[in-house]
């Protein structure tokens, strides 16, 4: 048997035997150093590989992770950003009921300024007509009663629509209060 199947073997029964030269056994030393480092080796390397492995593995999980959480953020991101135009949406919605209303209101009350500014007109001109001795008094004031009638009756109209009628959302529109009996079959006739 030669001296590296022996030292392979870890047969050291050689070192049991006659003495050896020098040179003999710093062969057989470094043969045993050298069978020992590639056995380390061979037994190292699938651990070592297994702790890159596992760290690799770690460094994927961790990554996985930080992707999720960034996902998450740029979802709920998106949804604030959604919801942020959702209501401004809706905030220009209103704006423009609310412009729509004053515009509206602002036409009722130009309408009703109107009736005033004809009302005085005529009276101005009814006066007049007065004062040159052209109409008589009764007739006069008679028609000037009958107008003031209907401004009240105009100014009275306005106001019972707004306060009773008129829809508090929509200016333009008329609330009409849903009956649930009104189309009930026992009020139609048979």
């Amino acid at each position: 048997m030669g001296i590296a199947t022996q030292a392979a073997g870890y047969d050291f029964a050689i070192l049991s035997g006659p003495p050896v030269s020098n040179q003999q056994a710093v062969q057989l030393k470094q043969e045993v150093l050298d069978y020992n480092n590639s056995e380390f080796k061979h037994q190292f390397s699938p651990s070592l590989n297994a702790a890159t492995s596992a760290i690799n593995t770690g460094r994927l999980v961790g990554r996985n992770a930080s992707l999720s959480d960034l996902s998450t953020q740029l979802i709920d991101q998106n949804m604030q950003t959604q919801n942020t135009y959702i209501q401004a949406r809706d905030t220009y919605t209103r704006q423009g009921e609310i412009n729509e209303w004053q515009a509206q209101n602002k036409l009722d009350t130009l309408f009703f300024l109107q009736i005033l500014f004809l009302f005085f007109s005529l009276v101005v001109i009814l006066l007049y007509l007065r004062q040159g001795k052209l109409l008589s008094n009764t007739g006069v004031y008679g028609t000037i009663g009958v107008l003031l009638l209907v401004v009240i009756g105009v100014l009275w109209n306005r106001v019972s629509y707004t306060n009773m009628s008129r829809d508090s959302r929509y200016w333009n529109r008329r609330y009409i209060a849903a009956n649930p009996n009104a189309l009930s079959s026992g009020q139609c006739p048979t």
